[in-house]
C-alpha cells in the first residue's frame, strides 16, 4: 500500500510472508508503469534485465534495531501544564510577591500555581479526556519557568513537596492519567552546586569537565563558558562526560522510583550527546521498560527516532508549523498542506508516527488562537485536524477554553478558570472522547482523500480492518459538496463520517 508521497518520492508498505522462517532476505524491485513499460531496480540502479547481483538485503533483525515505545503511549492525548500558571492551591507560604492571577505574564512575575493546585483540577482534566500530563520543570530552580535547575533532587518550594508530587501522580493514575516530567539535562542553573564549585575553584574544580569552560578564571559571563543561547544563567552540561551521564541517570531513576512518574520529556534533546541518550535509554529501559522518553526538537528528528536506541517520541513542531501555516495564517493551500504532511510522514517509520507529540501551541510559542488573529473557527478546525491525525494530540493548558497570548512570556498566562469559552470547551471534549472511542482514529492507517485548493477542501481517512473514519475540512467561506454520503460541507467547518 502507498503510505506517503510528495513531489520527489513515494513510500510503499508491503507485508511478505513465507511458509518457512526467514533469517536473511535478498530482493530487487520489478516495476511496471501504466503505459506497460517495465524495469528492474537494485543497488546498481535501473536496468531492463533481471539483476543477478546488487540485491538489496534484509539481514537478521535484533530487538534493539526496532523502535519499541511503550504501548500505553500510542495515540494518547497529552495535556501540557506550566505549573506556576495553572492553579494556585493556597496551601503554601509565598516566597515571592504574587501578582493577581489574571495579571499580564512576564518573565519575572509569579502567580502562585503549584502541584496541589494541579491535583485539585484532576477531575476537570479527567472529564476533558486528558490521558497524560506533561509538566514543565518542577525541580528547585531560578526564575518562574524553572528551566535553570539548582537541585535536581528537590521539588521547588514554590510548587510544594515530594509527597505532594507523589499524591498528584497516585491520584492521576487512579483516574487513568499518566504523568511525565520535564528533565532539563542539557544545561543547569548557575546556582547548581557543581557550577558553583567551578566558579569558586576554577581549573582545580573536580566539576570543570561537567561544563564547557572557555577560559579561567570563571566569571558569570557567557564569554567564560558555553550556555544555552547567550544566557549566562543557564550553563551547558557536558553530557558526553560519563560522570554527568551517571548523574542524569540517577535523577531519572530517583523520581520514577520515589514518585512513580511515567517518563521524561527531555529539554533541548537534540543538543544532548548522542552517546548519553543511548546510555540513558539502555540503562533506564532495563529497569523501567514502560518509561517514556520524549525529546524536544524543532525540526527533523530522524536521527533521534529511527535507530530505536534513543527516544520513543519527539515534540513534533513540524506538525505545528503545518497547522499554523494552513489553518491559522492561511499562507499555504490544500495541496501544499498535503505535500508537507506527506514529506513529514516519510521521515519516520509508520509505527513511530503514532507516538509523535503533535501540538498546536506550547510554552515556547505564541498560542494558536493568537496566531489565528482570534478567529475561533480556525482554532476549531485545527483542533479537529490534530485530534484525527496520526500521533498524539497535545493540548497546551487553556487551549481548550480559548486562551490567547503572544510568544514567551505572553503564552504563559494564568489559566483562565473564570473566563472559559464553554462552546469551545465542549467542542474539544467531543473531539477527544470521539477519538478515545474509535480505534481507527487512535491506531488506524492514514490516507489523504482530497486536497483541493479551488474548493478549499481537505479530506482524509483513518482506517482499521473493522472501521473507517472520513474527515472533511472546508476552510473556505462558502459551502462545498464533497460526496453523496457526505453531502454539503458548511463554510469554515469539518464533517466527520464514521463507517
Amino acid at each position: 500500500m502507498l503510505r506517503a508521497q510528495d513531489q520527489t518520492s513515494a513510500e510503499w508498505l508491503a507485508e511478505v510472508t513465507r511458509p518457512e522462517e526467514i533469517h536473511y532476505l535478498k530482493y530487487f524491485f520489478f516495476l511496471k508503469n501504466r503505459q506497460g513499460g517495465e524495469a528492474y531496480y537494485c543497488e546498481h540502479g535501473f536496468s531492463e534485465r533481471e539483476p543477478q547481483t546488487g540485491f538489496f538485503e534484509l539481514l537478521q533483525v535484533n530487538p534493539g534495531d526496532v523502535p519499541c515505545p511503550p504501548e500505553w503511549a500510542r495515540g494518547l492525548v497529552y495535556y501540557q501544564i506550566f505549573p506556576e500558571r495553572f492553579c494556585r492551591s493556597g496551601l503554601h507560604p509565598n516566597r515571592h510577591p504574587l501578582d493577581d492571577w489574571n495579571a499580564r505574564p512576564t518573565r519575572e512575575n509569579y502567580l502562585g500555581g503549584d502541584l496541589a493546585g494541579i491535583r485539585q483540577k484532576l477531575p476537570y482534566l479527567q472529564e476533558l479526556g486528558a490521558e497524560c500530563l506533561y509538566l514543565t520543570p518542577i525541580f528547585a530552580a531560578d526564575f518562574n519557568h524553572k528551566y535553570a535547575t539548582t537541585d535536581y533532587f528537590a521539588i521547588d518550594p514554590d510548587f510544594g513537596t515530594e509527597d505532594e508530587l507523589t499524591a498528584l501522580v497516585q491520584e492521576a493514575h487512579s483516574r487513568g492519567i499518566r504523568v511525565v516530567l520535564d528533565g532539563v539535562f542539557n544545561h543547569s542553573g548557575v546556582h547548581f552546586a557543581p557550577f558553583q564549585d567551578m566558579l569558586a575553584q576554577g581549573e582545580a574544580s573536580r566539576y570543570r569537565d561537567w561544563f564547557f569552560p572557555k577560559r579561567f578564571p570563571i566569571a558569570m559571563d557567557a564569554a567564560c563558558y558555553e550556555c544555552v543561547g547567550d544566557y549566562p544563567y543557564m550553563p551547558r552540561l557536558n553530557t558526553g562526560n560519563p560522570e554527568v551521564q551517571d548523574f542524569v541517570l540517577s535523577v531519572m531513576r530517583y523520581w520514577i522510583q520515589r514518585c512513580g512518574v511515567d517518563g521524561w520529556r527531555m529539554d533541548v534533546a537534540d543538543e544532548l550527546d548522542t552517546a548519553c541518550v543511548q546510555f540513558l535509554r539502555r540503562r533506564l529501559k532495563a529497569e523501567f521498560p514502560q518509561a517514556l522518553l520524549l525529546g524536544e526538537t524543532w525540526g527533523d528528528a530522524t536521527r533521534m527516532l529511527c535507530g530505536g536506541d534513543q527516544f520513543d517520541s519527539v515534540m513534533n513542531y513540524l506538525f505545528r508549523d503545518c497547522m499554523v501555516d494552513y489553518f491559522a495564517h492561511g499562507s499555504i493551500d490544500e495541496s501544499q498542506l498535503d505535500e508537507r504532511l506527506q514529506h513529514m510522514r516519510m521521515k519516520y517509520p509508520e509505527e513511530t508516527s503514532h507516538y509523535l507529540y503533535n501540538c498546536l501551541s506550547s510554552h515556547d510559542t505564541a498560542r494558536f488562537l493568537t496566531e489565528a488573529r482570534g478567529e475561533k473557527w480556525r482554532l476549531k478546525l485545527a483542533l479537529a485536524f490534530q485530534m484525527f491525525y496520526p500521533g498524539c494530540p497535545a493540548l497546551y493548558y487553556g487551549e481548550e477554553i480559548g486562551m490567547e497570548g503572544e510568544n514567551d512570556p505572553g503564552c504563559r498566562g494564568g489559566m483562565a478558570w473564570e473566563q472559559q469559552d464553554e462552546e469551545l470547551l465542549g467542542w474539544v471534549k467531543e473531539l477527544i472522547w470521539f477519538r478515545r472511542r474509535h480505534e481507527a482514529v487512535r491506531r488506524g492507517a492514514y490516507r489523504t482523500l482530497l486536497a483541493d485548493p479551488d474548493k478549499k477542501l481537505f479530506a482524509f481517512e483513518r482506517r482499521t480492518d473493522g472501521e473507517t473514519i472520513t474527515v472533511i475540512f472546508n476552510s473556505g467561506d462558502r459551502p462545498q459538496d464533497f460526496a453523496a454520503e457526505a453531502g454539503t460541507i458548511p463554510a469554515h467547518a469539518v464533517k466527520i463520517i464514521p463507517s
